[in-house]
């Protein structure tokens, strides 16, 4: 079966680059019309059999956010396969076995031909088959809700040599990659890498920088309390910051009893999450304490990183991911405000 899989591989992607020069692939030309990525997502989706209306839709937003620089740096196939597997993510979908299966040779299909055929690719991609025969039926229904994400990421780093978030990966790292992928891709929120600003936002963005940022005495006592800077340094660093990052230091800034409270209790999960349960009136699931708890632990470093612009925008989506998972984890504790109910 695994050497059936192999030539498989090797079939399904010479034919999609071999074809008639009257029917090409969606993915052979990267400066056709735009809407050929609309195309290519519909291929992928039906190749998948994903019938689901909620899930496609959710793909299709997700495409629809992406800039021409995104999809022409990790190409059309990849970026389409990305946005069902993170539909898929947020939707709650799991994929059995054989369907996983399915989704590495529909991911794979992305990989440029002169390094499809490479041993070392090639190898890489029959290993993860075998890992997915041998070890998928026994992973929890998170990791396998986010397995297809591994997948692409993964197929990502194959093609390009980094993966979707821009981090680089060797093509001899690839299986410590994969392996730490799969650890590390359920404590993310993957709709998190789609967030973009309303137009009025972008249409006032070139006037708002002309002025400096507006914040506080208050902020600044407070972060004088927080990082152990002084005022000056601090006044320096707001200035350099956009009105957006200073609203949200300043959230935490305001809830920094409650880091402090939530802080003491990280070395007991259990009961981290009934005081956390108790403050925020609702039910905490496993992934979203793993987010809190992360975002709390880090909430210092978050901080001082914001104010010393450290969180440098990288990746497919011109954001940095880790920033953004960490605000993920405050807007689930109610300490920082989430972006859609804000007025700037």
């Amino acid at each position: 079966m695994y050497k059936l899989f192999a030539m498989a591989m090797v079939s399904s992607s010479s034919g999609r680059h071999t074809a008639p020069a009257n029917s090409p692939s969606p993915e052979a030309d990267d400066n056709t019309q735009s809407e050929s990525l609309g195309n290519v997502l519909t291929s992928c989706l039906d190749m998948l059999k994903i019938e689901d209306p909620q899930i496609r839709k959710k793909a299709v937003e997700f495409v629809g956010s992406l800039s021409v620089g995104t999809v022409n740096a990790y190409g059309k196939w990849i970026t389409a396969v990305k946005a069902i597997a993170d539909a898929c993510a947020v939707s709650g979908k799991t994929f059995s076995q054989s369907d996983m299966c399915d989704f590495l040779t529909v991911a794979a299909k992305g990989v440029d031909t002169n390094r499809a055929g490479s041993k070392a690719v090639s190898d890489a991609t029959f290993h993860i088959y075998v890992d997915i025969m041998e070890n998928y039926q026994k992973a929890d229904d998170n990791l396998k809700m986010h397995y297809p994400r591994v997948i692409v990421d993964t197929i990502s780093a194959l093609d390009k040599g980094v993966d979707t978030r821009g981090e680089a990966v060797g093509i001899y790292g690839i299986d410590r990659y994969y392996q730490e992928r799969k650890s590390t891709a359920s404590q993310e929120d993957p709709a998190a890498s789609y967030v973009i600003r309303p137009i009025s936002e972008k249409q006032s963005a070139a006037p708002s920088t002309a002025a400096a940022p507006s914040y506080s005495d208050e902020l600044v006592e407070n972060l004088m309390h927080v990082t152990g800077r002084s005022r000056k340094d601090l006044e320096r660093s707001l200035a350099s910051l956009h009105a957006a990052d200073i609203k949200k230091i300043a959230d935490l800034s305001v809830n920094y009893k409650r880091l402090q409270k939530y802080g003491k209790l990280l070395s007991n999960p259990g009961a981290f999450k009934k005081e956390a349960e108790k403050d925020l009136g609702r039910k905490l699931t496993d992934n979203q304490l793993q987010h809190a708890i992360n975002s709390i632990r880090k909430a210092k470093t978050y901080i001082e990183n914001v104010l010393d612009g450290k969180f440098v925008p990288h990746g497919t989506h011109g954001i940095n991911h880790v920033k953004h998972n960490l605000e993920y984890g405050y807007q689930l504790m109610g300490l920082m405000e989430p972006r859609k109910r804000r007025s700037n």
